[in-house]
């Protein structure tokens, strides 16, 4: 019987293609996972290895088992994970399943003259802030457009509102009669947050000058 590791890993590299003689199906790797439910630090394991590219394979075969344990645990060492190529594949993961994106920031830095301007903002993206200028919004682009290679905006496909790159994410944004927006990176750290900022200042009278601070949580 095959060891721990060389099921993960022969089955990460037979779904992604690069091994054309492993044998093991998702099917046989999920049968193995059931058998393994209670104990998990072999996966750890897995994970760990010093090698990025063996690690890599281990996060791809797990993201693929289709079990929720083995997805949370990849997830959870791919986000935090300082190497580009594993946190770029857990941040495809997580975006293919297009969770509602939950957006952060942080207005203490909007002036009084410009807070009026700033609401007209925060309204057309359907967000809320507290007394302490802390709020929030959702995000919520289209399924994946092989076509344009990017996330369209829900209300209007023919645009682009996410792309993913290695290591971040960027979202498109709009001020209310604006002629055009601008595209913002975030960035994930090694804490599973991906942080940026934008910049709502179109040259009207009174909009906010400064960069608002973004972050986006990835894991709970």
């Amino acid at each position: 019987m095959r060891s721990i590791r060389s099921l993960i890993v022969s089955t990460a590299l037979c779904f992604f293609g690069t091994v054309a003689s492993a044998q093991m199906t998702l099917e046989d790797l999920k049968a193995q996972v059931d058998s393994r439910s209670g104990n998990l630090s072999g996966f750890q394991e897995l994970l760990d290895d010093p090698d990025p590219r063996r690690s890599l394979a281990a996060v791809e075969g797990m993201l693929a088992s289709e079990d929720s344990n083995l997805e949370r645990m990849a997830l959870a060492f791919a986000l935090t994970n300082p190497d580009t190529a594993i946190r770029s594949t857990a941040l495809e993961h997580h975006f293919t399943k297009l969770p509602a994106i939950a957006v952060s920031f942080d207005a203490s830095g909007v002036k009084e003259e410009e807070m009026e301007s700033f609401i007209k903002v925060l309204r057309s993206l359907g967000g809320s802030m507290g007394p302490d200028k802390i709020g929030s919004f959702n995000y919520q682009p289209a399924a994946f457009d092989e076509e344009n290679g990017c996330y369209p905006q829900a209300a209007d496909k023919r645009y682009c509102a996410m792309r993913l790159g290695r290591g971040f994410v960027s979202l498109y944004f709009y001020a209310p009669n604006a002629v055009s927006g601008r595209w913002v990176n975030l960035r994930a750290d090694e804490t599973g947050v991906l942080k940026g900022g934008v910049n709502f200042d179109y040259g009207r009278s009174n909009s906010p000058a400064g960069t608002l601070p973004l972050t986006i949580r990835l894991l709970n």
